[in-house]
């Protein structure tokens, strides 16, 4: 049986200590993201924490147990990636990249690097500055990408002795007002996807000379929902989280929040095959690497929901958790 880990991260005043997160694993190690309104941090926790249990969820009370914290300098820090020898950190308000140094153990060591950025984009209210929201490493592990949402557009970094090459090799531009979100690529590395959240859509790119070459609206008549996005581990299917019950501004007719389902094709453009409603606001979700499995996380209705898929496409909703605002899912 698949193995589920599910970092079950409260918000707001029902946990006043994580607010909204990112996981990490790596060094034998867990990595949480604390992003609160006055603070964020980096907190490590010895793997073992997990234990023998199908469903984990990191609690409050679980906080106690982080080998150790530090803080972020940047503001509300919502997403981490793991280099051989550097943690990398995406600050949101703050549109920074932080850099921390890890020691022989996996711990993050004091006074990391931090790389600030300039600019805006069109939207009026989201991007009056830059928003880096993810950083997406290449298959062969040199290539990182940063997604700045404030300023739509993708930064890209070498990635030399298990560190980040500073400073950025070269600025992909997407269209005005898009705002990426989330980037993964195909198992080869020759196609890049990324999903933007206030245009709803997924944007195909080529990774030989970056152009895009296609782009996908992930549900009509909704701005502002794109959340999370995977590319199944065979290379044949991708998957784009829509949030729009709370969100969505341009249609009268209620549009129910999903999963958008896609079929890769040769020339790395995507042919939608299904839309699968879920509960409010699927933050985040995974896909087994058999592809047996869909784990959607669904913050406001307090929801975890299990898929079995068949061709890439959900068959039976086969199991529904109530976990209070989970906003990272992860299978084992």
């Amino acid at each position: 049986m698949t193995k589920l880990l599910l970092m079950s991260i409260l918000v707001g005043i029902a946990s006043p200590y994580w607010g909204h997160t990112f996981i990490a694993e790596g060094n034998g190690k867990i990595y949480a993201l604390r992003s609160l309104d006055n603070s964020s941090s980096l907190c490590v926790f010895d793997a073992k924490i997990l234990g023998d249990d199908e469903f984990f969820s990191l609690t409050d009370d679980v906080a106690a147990k982080a080998l150790t914290e530090v803080t972020t300098p940047g503001r509300h820090s919502c997403h981490i990636v793991l280099l051989e020898r550097q943690a990398v950190v995406a600050d949101y308000t703050s549109g920074t990249l932080t850099l921390y140094e890890l020691d022989g153990q996996g711990l993050p060591q004091p006074n990391p690097v931090v790389v600030r950025y300039e600019g805006k984009g069109p939207h009026p209210k989201r991007q009056l500055s830059p928003h880096i929201h993810s950083s997406t490493l290449s298959p062969d592990g040199k290539t990182l990408l940063v997604a700045d949402l404030g300023c739509d557009r993708l930064i890209r970094y070498n990635v030399e002795n298990g560190r980040l090459v500073l400073p950025e090799a070269e600025i992909i531009a997407l269209p005005a007002g898009s705002g990426p979100r989330h980037c993964a690529f195909a198992p080869k590395g020759d196609y890049l996807y990324v999903v933007t959240e206030l245009t709803d859509e997924v944007m195909t790119f080529r990774t030989s000379d970056y152009k895009l070459l296609d782009r996908c609206t992930l549900n009509a008549g909704n701005p502002e929902g794109g959340a999370h996005i995977v590319v199944s581990a065979d290379g044949k299917y991708l998957y784009a989280s829509s949030r729009v019950s709370n969100t969505s501004k341009s249609s009268s007719q209620p549009i129910p929040d999903g999963i958008a389902i896609y079929k890769r094709l040769a020339d790395g453009k995507l042919k939608q095959l299904h839309y699968q409603p879920t509960g409010a606001h699927p933050r985040h979700f995974a896909v087994s690497n058999d592809g047996s499995m869909l784990v959607v996380a669904c913050r406001d209705s307090n929801t975890v929901e299990t898929y079995t898929l068949k061709g890439g496409v959900p068959v039976k909703r086969v199991d529904t958790k109530v976990v209070s605002q989970p906003v990272y899912v992860r299978l084992k």
